[in-house]
């Protein structure tokens, strides 16, 4: 550490127990008995008192991000009773406190004159247009803030993993409070950017702070099939230069072009001098937004594209994206304005086996019906990957281990979703699809030796889960990253419900049209979920 840190420690620690002795002196200057001043908590309520504040201010204190402002304007409060009205004053109290507090509360010098700064019948000095102005800004920032954090927050669809249902250029707000809003994990932070400070490329957060896991009371229970923002699970570390794949498939792709393990790849990319890895807390990960098909406690499998929740065919949304294989007649060709009009997507060049007059194309069951009613295909039925088939040459579907495992996006598990309190049996075969659940979410060590499990030095055969899972995928099935790449998401990342469409534009079209005005203000729980309760209970 150098010399310039462990001085800014040693200030920073010293600043404390000289709280609690400014205090003490500030409190008897005030006609307050002072030993008020040496009791934590209690002496808040006072200092309160003092400054003339309602009592509620101190549960303002409690709630991370929004405490910040509050605590520095009880200081500036607290320094104002002695007639301190710069701005030099008030950044000593909000950086030094202890110190300034301790000089005020012992100087012969300095005389307590009351709330405002003012003796009773006297007005307080006008304030200049630059701190109006401060004052407005801060208490924008602070309610903005605190909106963001407990009631909504603004989002806009990226990618078009939930095509046809959220299109991208939806903008959307989330409610935090339906699933009962989190206490963030990172309460130091800069307001309205999520991990990355734009044009600085650096962090917006601190951690020198970091709460654990806790949410307020909500109304409801994540459900089946709700569409739900989340922090991406796998995104707890990422290569800055290259955010998009995931942290873990880029070592993967490194492994298969360089023909080595996956370990010799790890160490690969982090002695790359051009390459930076940062890790993230779980509420600084990215947002993603998909729908929750499977909640605590279900069983889930996919069987040649069909999804099935506890054994029986899972609720298929109305707009699905799915693949369907498509032959044409006998030189046909299928004009680009149809195309467009039946929102046909071709995902052919991702097989190279197909004949020439084969296509493999993405499609809802409208338009599927609308092109069977045109007569010109002589094939054009459901396509899935064929049962232990690779979709890549990387071993990225869950839980990424072949060896055991040999599952692709159309045929998949099945799967058991953890729920809080049940005890798994371990075993070297059901291990894979618990094993970043068991190490990273809930926070474990695991050795495997000689067929035993030891976690957190103890051997077991079993592991009791903390938290419940989730599973979640996108309604374009086959252009989705979700639950089926990278597995669970824990409780602890879910971020909030969709709630509704705000604004809506398209990007690809011109500017007479650009804003769709058939989505604006659409409730999305409203418009794209089941209307009756499911029978997969």
């Amino acid at each position: 550490m150098s010399i310039t840190g462990l001085i800014f420690i040693v200030i920073l620690l010293g600043n404390v127990p000289f709280f609690f002795i400014g205090l003490y002196g500030i409190f008897k200057k005030a006609g307050v008995a002072p030993w008020k001043a040496l009791i934590p908590i209690y002496n808040t309520f006072v200092w309160l008192k003092i400054i003339e504040r309602p009592w509620w201010w101190f549960f303002m204190l409690l709630v991370p991000g929004v405490n910040i402002f509050y605590a520095a304007g009880i200081e500036v409060e607290l320094v104002t009773c002695f007639g301190k009205f710069s701005f030099r004053h008030h950044a000593m109290a909000v950086l030094l406190g202890g110190y300034y507090f301790t000089y005020l509360g012992f100087s012969d010098k300095e005389k307590f004159i009351g709330p405002n700064g003012v003796l009773p019948g006297q007005n307080p000095p006008k304030r200049s247009a630059v701190r109006e102005w401060a004052d407005a800004i801060v208490f924008a920032i602070v309610a903005a803030t605190l909106i963001r954090i407990f009631v909504a927050e603004a989002y806009m669809i990226p990618t078009p993993s939930m095509e046809k249902t959220l299109l991208v250029g939806d903008f959307l707000f989330v409610s935090k409070f339906q699933y009962g809003a989190r206490i963030p994990n990172t309460p130091i932070a800069m307001p309205f950017v999520h991990h990355t400070i734009p044009i600085l490329n650096c962090k917006s957060y601190s951690e020198w702070i970091k709460l654990p896991y806790k949410t307020l009371p909500g109304f409801e229970k994540v459900k089946r099939n709700d569409m739900v923002v989340f922090n991406f699970p796998a995104g707890d570390t990422v290569v800055l230069e290259n955010q998009a794949p995931s942290y873990y498939d880029i070592i993967r792709y490194t492994a298969y072009n360089n023909h080595v393990d996956y370990n010799a790849a790890r160490q690969m990319l982090w002695s790359d001098g051009n390459t930076h890895i940062a890790a993230r807390p779980v509420d600084k990960r990215e947002n993603y937004i998909k729908r929750c098909v499977a909640i605590p406690g279900d069983r889930l499998q996919v069987r040649d594209g069909v999804l099935f929740i506890n054994d029986k065919p899972a609720y298929r949304p109305e707009n699905l994206y799915t693949p369907y294989s498509v032959v044409f007649k006998s030189g046909y060709v299928l004009p680009e304005e149809k195309s467009q009009e039946l929102e046909i997507e071709n995902i052919s060049n991702r097989f190279s086996t197909l004949a020439p007059d084969h296509y493999v194309v993405l499609m809802t069951k409208q338009h599927v019906a609308d092109l069977q009613a045109m007569g010109v295909t002589t094939t054009l039925e459901p396509f899935a990957y064929p049962v232990g088939a690779a979709q890549s040459p990387i071993e990225d579907i869950f839980p990424n281990d072949t060896a055991h495992y040999r599952w692709n996006v159309d045929n998949f598990g099945p799967v058991y979703l953890p729920k809080k309190g049940y005890t798994l049996t371990l075993n070297d075969s059901i291990y894979p699809q618990y094993d970043r659940a068991i190490r990273v979410y809930e926070n474990n060590t695991v050795e495997r030796k000689n067929g035993k499990f030891i976690i957190n030095g103890q051997e077991t055969t079993t592991y009791t889960f903390k938290m419940d899972y989730y599973w979640m995928m996108g309604d374009n099935r086959h252009n989705s990253q979700d639950s089926r790449y990278w597995g669970f998401v824990p409780e602890d990342h879910i971020v909030g419900k969709a709630w509704f469409i705000w604004m809506s534009t398209d990007a690809n079209t011109d500017i007479l049209h650009k804003i769709r005005w058939s989505r604006l203000f659409s409730s999305i729980h409203g418009r794209w979920a089941p209307k009756e309760k499911q029978f997969t209970e």
